[in-house]
């Protein structure tokens, strides 16, 4: 594994990336509820929602193998429970809020206006447990009568959560247990195996048609970059290569009409590869540098609990009021809303949990954040 670490405006870039992809999630489900802008969801182009999600396993791909390599070189004792407390940390702290977030929301919806309640099926004990514990979507679920597992109440979005959780699982045991400890036992693939049903079974199937090659396709451009085969290659045909990937990607986009494409999702890998070594070299600002990282510090949240804003607002203010004025207040309430959780829960409780579980894991010894990435 070689040494290599992301410079300043590479980080940044991949922080722009990433919360401009939540904020066109957002968008995307905005424009499907009230039925505007036309032109940019099918049958005029692939739903752009969809796009972003691509990018966002893209985008997961390339910055958990980066941080886990990194780690592992950084300190020979990184293992396994370390990994998992900065996933735990990672996804549950905003998660779980979230999920709460949904409940009350839904609760509110209902009990307004049950027979407009559009999520009664899902909105029980057992599905909300199952989402706890990442069981949406679970493929052995679906091959039962009656008994499939889907995201909680009007949560839509949390079916991809789960496909990350368990390629995270995955992942992690293969590259810290198996093949950092060089131990392949019986038990250890048996665990390997549980861990992975999900990642396997999202390989070329389930919804989004194959989420986990496209992670797979992030890791696959953490490995390129690490060879830095662009080193004495000239900016400008780098740009010139990143434009025209985007254009055939946008290209293939319109011409499948389909956002989960593989092919396409190979040329938008091809686009991050680029512009991660366009941007490692550029200066950027503080002021820019402080907006893009405080739009990304709340985009998790917005993730996850905007749709059921966006229904919110369907189901309770549709026909008072333009469309156009309807989601303008969804997007702005989405984002006031996933701020005032997801600053607290995204930056500092985060960061709590995460030297909580540290402090377990090595008998009260807190490693220092900053080498921890």
């Amino acid at each position: 594994m070689k040494e290599y670490k992301l410079k300043e405006g590479s980080s940044v870039i991949l922080d722009l990336i990433r919360g401009v992809s939540a904020q066109i999630v957002v968008v995307g489900h905005g424009i499907s509820f009230f039925g505007i802008f036309t032109f940019l969801h099918e049958p005029n182009f692939p739903w752009i929602q969809n796009i972003a999600v691509l990018i966002f396993f893209l985008l997961s791909g390339f910055l958990i193998s980066y941080s886990t390599v990194r780690k592992i070189l950084i300190d020979n004792n990184y293992g396994f429970k370390h990994y998992f407390a900065d996933r735990f940390s990672r996804i549950y702290t905003a998660f779980i809020p979230s999920i709460i977030f949904v409940l009350i929301i839904d609760l509110i919806s209902k009990r307004l206006q049950p027979l407009s309640y559009a999520y009664a099926e899902v909105f029980d004990v057992k599905t909300f447990i199952a989402n706890i514990f990442m069981l949406q979507d679970y493929p052995i679920f679906s091959f039962l009568p009656n008994n499939s597992i889907m995201s909680f109440g009007s949560a839509r979005p949390f079916w991809t959560l789960a496909i990350e959780w368990w390629i995270y699982l995955a992942f992690g045991y293969l590259m810290l247990v198996i093949l950092k400890k060089n131990k392949v036992t019986i038990s250890n693939l048996m665990v390997l195996s549980f861990f992975s049903i999900v990642p396997v079974f999202n390989l070329i199937m389930g919804r989004g048609n194959g989420l986990t090659t496209y992670w797979v396709f992030g890791l696959i451009v953490y490995i390129v970059s690490t060879l830095d085969i662009l080193k004495e290659t000239n900016q400008n045909f780098k740009l010139l290569f990143a434009i025209l990937s985007t254009g055939l990607a946008l290209s293939r986009a319109y011409l499948k009409m389909d956002a989960y494409d593989p092919i396409f999702a190979f040329l938008l890998a091809i686009t991050l590869w680029l512009i991660i070594d366009i941007y490692k070299d550029k200066n950027i600002s503080q002021n820019t540098i402080k907006i893009i990282k405080y739009n990304a510090s709340y985009s998790y949240t917005l993730y996850l609990v905007h749709y059921s804003i966006l229904s919110f607002i369907k189901t309770h203010f549709d026909n008072t009021a333009s469309p156009y004025l309807l989601f303008i207040i969804g997007i702005v309430s989405a984002n006031i809303i996933s701020i005032l959780i997801g600053r607290y829960t995204e930056l500092r409780l985060t960061k709590k949990v995460k030297l909580f579980l540290y402090s377990k894991i090595d008998d009260g010894r807190i490693y220092n954040e900053k080498p921890r990435l």
